[in-house]
């Protein structure tokens, strides 16, 4: 059966100056999201801010793939790590950290002042083995939407270079009997293969990626030799009950237009070493 393209928006002149989605396209993006469990904003982000942060982030990924303690995201055949982003007020742009057309979609799908509650990265090296496919959820969740990752690569992304694979349509029948400690149970994606298959789309450097947070997905290989970096917030609605904080420096106090978005920070002092990561996220909602 083919596979139905995702939803692809491509913003006006209009709607890039006045940072506002015009009800037609944010529509069809509240229309994907809730079809798909995915939309992508195909030049939302500024290109010269994914540029810098590219020059930085990329020797930086090597500095740590070398690093045989750092965390591996289902092992290290796959050669995917988690990376930090950089913690430099410098390098903390507003149309990534707080995206507002993002920020317009999710407060509408998850209602008013989406809160963030997460900034990090991971990067894909060369490598010939694919992640399962799995869901990000491992606790009881909600019966509606209750999270939505905004993923920004910083370059042009294909199957090449190794897009993600999602499974369009996978967020509206999580069940988490359908997975086991390695990922989706083989059967369930069958089934649901006849119904839909995966999509590891193309998109173009300044592509925002709006992605339900129980949507199937999975990292695959990059088949270059130069590693593709992708970073990723997370909003919550206002009401979900987490202490998950955002680490940045008090230098960028101020300075991001965060707009409908509330940050859930922790400020630390300039110089914080933020390459070294946490990796004891807590997502699950409290009592």
């Amino acid at each position: 059966m083919p596979t139905p393209e995702l939803t692809q928006i491509t913003l006006s002149p209009s709607e890039l100056s006045t940072k506002t989605l015009t009800s037609h396209h944010l529509q069809a993006a509240l229309e994907a999201l809730h079809q798909d469990g995915i939309c992508i904003l195909t030049n939302a982000v500024n290109p010269s801010h994914l540029d810098k942060l590219n020059l930085r982030m990329t020797p930086e990924a090597q500095t740590l793939y070398s690093n045989p303690s750092t965390h591996r995201n289902f092992g290290p055949l796959t050669g995917n790590i988690q990376q930090e982003p950089v913690l430099d007020a410098s390098y903390l742009f507003s149309d990534i950290l707080a995206n507002p057309w993002a920020t317009t979609i999710t407060s509408h799908m998850l209602g008013p002042h989406p809160h963030l509650r997460f900034y990090s990265a991971n990067t894909a090296f060369q490598a010939t083995a694919r992640q399962p496919v799995h869901v990000d959820v491992h606790f009881p969740f909600p019966k509606l939407p209750f999270g939505f990752c905004i993923n920004v690569n910083l370059v042009d992304t294909t199957p090449e270079n190794g897009a993600t694979e999602v499974w369009p349509g996978s967020h509206r029948d999580v069940d988490p009997a359908q997975s086991d400690e390695v990922g989706v149970r083989a059967e369930v994606l069958e089934a649901r293969r006849k119904v839909r298959g995966p999509v590891q789309p193309s998109l173009p450097k300044g592509a925002v990626i709006t992605r339900d947070f129980r949507l199937w997905h999975a990292g695959m290989p990059n088949r270059t030799d130069v590693p593709r970096v992708m970073l990723v917030t997370i909003h919550f609605p206002a009401w979900y009950r987490s202490e998950q904080r955002v680490v940045l420096p008090r230098s960028v106090m101020g300075k991001v237009e965060w707009g409908d978005l509330v940050p859930c920070v922790e400020w630390v002092e300039d110089g914080v070493e933020y390459l070294r990561g946490r990796h004891d996220h807590d997502f699950s909602l409290l009592p």
